[in-house]
């Protein structure tokens, strides 16, 4: 280990190096491992760096202490001091009234008429306070869910707890062009954004360690990336998870369950899983381990498993049309008996791991689980202490992690492929075990502005639950990473929601598949580098006009959407084409979209965009595509990389295809690959283009003429994967 210790009030600061430009800082008397080391939930670290006379330094990042503070510097003159604070009692007494002591006012889990009582402790045992001078006028993002109102974070001071409905993704993490900050407490904490002081962040800690990293990125999206290079990068979840997912309403039993799947096959409407509300349980929210199916409303039984086995079930017959099934969990499970047993601990603490009791299920035909919040995220009991004898304002927070990850290495070890589950909790960490989505918050701009959020704190695969009855809703919700249509309540499914609402349901769902191509490459660039599939403007434009934007983001490399709003920025130094009225923009101005009747929203295609779409599908396959449509925009000069694999695997074996375009007045050229590396089931690949321009005179395949056919300001013609084209204008 790199690193250097320094004596601070009867313990020890050490500055050490985890990578390139990233620090960490820790005060500690025997540095023991964290939890998030012991249970595997920070990667490891490459040590890329030196030591230096006060500190250390790592890349460009220089973190160094001068017997009072520590100061923090980067290449270009940019210089932040941390200080520890010398009046806790005040500190204490500040953070308490804003935070409520550190306890929101409690929620009732919908759908759970449970009466618990809240039991309390005094958690406050070794406060820590520390402030960091900012740069004037810098403006901070992240935190997960802990901001439901903007982007910017600055001016308000957040609780860093899960709490249901209000903010049920916290995620400590903050940066700004300039630096990320993570502080890698699990305990109930405050972060305070400019708000106590003006350019100053300050951090409250009612006990547990000092204990942070620092990164030195020049960018939101550098700092994004190294920080999900300590937490880990959004999974990549089986390729039909990124399709639709429809949750049946409460009561229904597989009669209504297959009626329904072959409603969505008749109506030509693609969903890839169906899912099962708590009615599935024999008895309903069981959190127990020993959980059995409801055999009168779904019949699965022994002597089904052995015949052939499982052909006769439901299950598979919704397998047999293309459909996955999800059954809804509920838990109240101490995750840390089996952390401790997986982390080299050998005490038999009498709790079975988790998963156990879910591998039958799986058997008999469960493809993903929706992990219910309940009473992990309520968390109301204090007193509660956990199998590794820590308290639960120690672990309610990475509790949320914990179920996440359980599940993942529960079920990738049990099927050897890529687990699909979700969860509307999470905390540091949780983005590499699943997917996520906004809970019991409905679908409407509130939690719009929550994945825009997560997306800036590491966290892309969230999703909510979208509104039929709202074009809007289904606007936005159909451009994030993942989708699901949600009928817990009542009659949501498409075809009982009004002629014009099941025709704009339609005409999202079916675009949503043409893209998927387009969307699972953007979640396997996520997988690689951190990035976001819905990324927040300021991700990738420094248009101040953006940089605090809730009614508009990019979906992808490609897309901008523009949501809850008529008037969207396009940004400067692009081309824009208005996706409903093929009108062509400047950026660097607002423009009111064209929407038409019965659609939700602005949506914009950037020029020089290259969009790979597939040919119609009902539901996913997994399996390579022989022929892939391109839609091409061309712009001067741009390029598109185009990732892929075989959908299912735990492998990391990926194909890579990088498409270009070279506008010139006369001229268009393109080339078409090759298509690099491999996958299992990778076949040869043929594409269909579409080019927008005027009829043209000519199209030219490796000097070859090529026959092509003009319609609507657009060429259309075939080509393969490798070719070479010059389009005569």
């Amino acid at each position: 280990m790199i690193y250097n210790d320094f004596a601070l009030s009867g313990k020890t600061l050490r500055l050490s190096v985890f990578a390139e430009n990233i620090v960490r800082v820790r005060v500690s008397k025997k540095f023991e491992q964290t939890l998030f080391e012991r249970y595997g939930i920070f990667k490891e670290s490459d040590e890329i760096g030196e030591k230096t006379q006060s500190g250390v330094k790592a890349g460009q990042l220089g973190v160094s202490f001068d017997g009072q503070k520590i100061i923090i510097s980067k290449g270009g003159g940019i210089r932040y001091e941390i200080n520890f604070s010398k009046d806790i009692a005040a500190d204490s007494k500040w953070y308490n009234e804003q935070l409520n002591r550190f306890r929101p006012d409690s929620q009732r889990i919908l759908g759970d008429d449970a009466k618990r009582t809240i039991n309390t402790v005094d958690f406050e045992k070794d406060p820590k306070s520390l402030t960091m001078k900012t740069l004037h006028g810098e403006r901070f993002y992240g935190l997960g869910t802990g901001n439901h109102e903007d982007l910017i974070l600055n001016g308000r001071t957040y609780l860093q707890r899960v709490v249901y409905a209000t903010s049920e993704i916290p995620i400590p993490f903050v940066m700004s062009e300039n630096i990320g900050v993570l502080c890698a407490a699990t305990i109930w904490h405050g972060i305070d954004i400019c708000n106590r002081n003006e350019n100053e962040i300050g951090w409250f800690l009612p006990d547990g360690e000092i204990d942070f990293y620092i990164f030195g990125g020049d960018s939101l999206k550098e700092n994004l990336r190294l920080f999900t290079r300590l937490t880990g990068r959004s999974a990549l979840l089986p390729k039909w998870a990124y399709g639709l997912t429809f949750i049946d309403q409460y009561k229904a039993d597989q009669f209504e369950v297959m009626r329904n799947a072959a409603d969505f096959r008749k109506k030509k409407l693609p969903c890839d899983m169906i899912s099962l509300e708590p009615g599935w349980m024999e008895t309903e929210y069981d959190f127990s381990t020993k959980k059995k199916w409801d055999v009168d409303k779904f019949y699965i039984c022994d002597w089904m498993r052995h015949d052939e086995p499982g052909k006769q079930m439901f299950t598979a017959a919704l397998k047999r049309y293309g459909f996955k099934l999800a059954l809804w969990l509920c838990c109240q499970h101490d995750f840390t008996a089996d952390e401790e047993t997986r982390a080299g601990n050998p005490t038999d603490f009498g709790i079975e791991p988790w998963y156990l009791h879910l591998r039958q299920f799986v058997n008999d035909g469960a493809a993903a689980f929706k992990m219910d919040p309940c009473r992990i995220v309520d968390g109301a009991n204090e007193q509660r202490v956990y199998a590794n004898g820590r308290g639960e304002p120690e672990m309610h927070n990475l509790m949320q992690t914990l179920y996440q990850k359980q599940m993942y290495y529960g079920i990738s070890e049990h099927t050897k492929q890529r687990p699909m589950h979700h969860f509307c909790g999470g905390f540091t960490g949780t983005a590499q075990y699943g997917a996520a989505t906004t809970g019991d918050s409905g679908g409407g701009h509130k939690t719009m502005v929550w994945v825009l959020n997560c997306g800036l704190s590491g966290l892309s695969n969230i999703t909510c639950d979208m509104d039929i009855f709202s074009p809007q809703t289904l606007h936005y919700c159909f451009f994030t990473a993942w989708c699901q249509l949600n009928s817990w309540s009542g009659f949501r499914q498409p075809w009982w929601a009004g002629d014009d609402n099941e025709e704009c349901f339609a005409f999202y769902d079916r675009n949503r598949y043409a893209l998927l191509p387009y969307i699972y490459s953007a979640a396997i660039e996520s997988n690689m580098t951190g990035l976001p599939v819905v990324r927040a403007m300021p991700l990738e434009f420094s248009d101040t006009e953006v940089e605090n934007t809730v009614a508009q983001f990019m979906f992808g490399k490609e897309l901008l959407v523009g949501a809850f709003t008529d008037k969207v920025w396009l940004p400067r130094n692009e081309v824009w084409i208005d996706f409903w009225s093929g009108k062509e923009y400047q950026g660097g101005q607002w423009v009111e979209g064209t929407t038409p009747e019965n659609r939700g929203g602005p949506l914009f295609i950037r020029g020089g965009a290259i969009i790979p779409t597939q040919p119609e599908r009902q539901f996913t396959s997994c399996k390579d595509e022989p022929v892939l449509n391109l839609k091409i925009y061309p712009c001067k000069t741009s390029e598109y990389t185009l990732w892929e694999d075989d959908g299912l695997s735990l492998s990391e074996t990926r194909a890579k295809t990088v498409f270009s375009v070279e506008a010139g007045a006369k001229t268009i050229k393109l080339k078409l690959g090759p298509r690099t590396g491999s996958f299992e089931g990778m076949c040869i690949r043929m594409y269909n283009l579409t080019v927008r321009c005027d009829c043209a005179k000519e199209v030219l395949i490796g000097g070859r003429p090529q026959s092509f056919s003009c319609e609507s300001g657009f060429i259309k013609f075939a080509a393969r994967d490798g070719d070479e084209i010059t389009i005569k204008l």
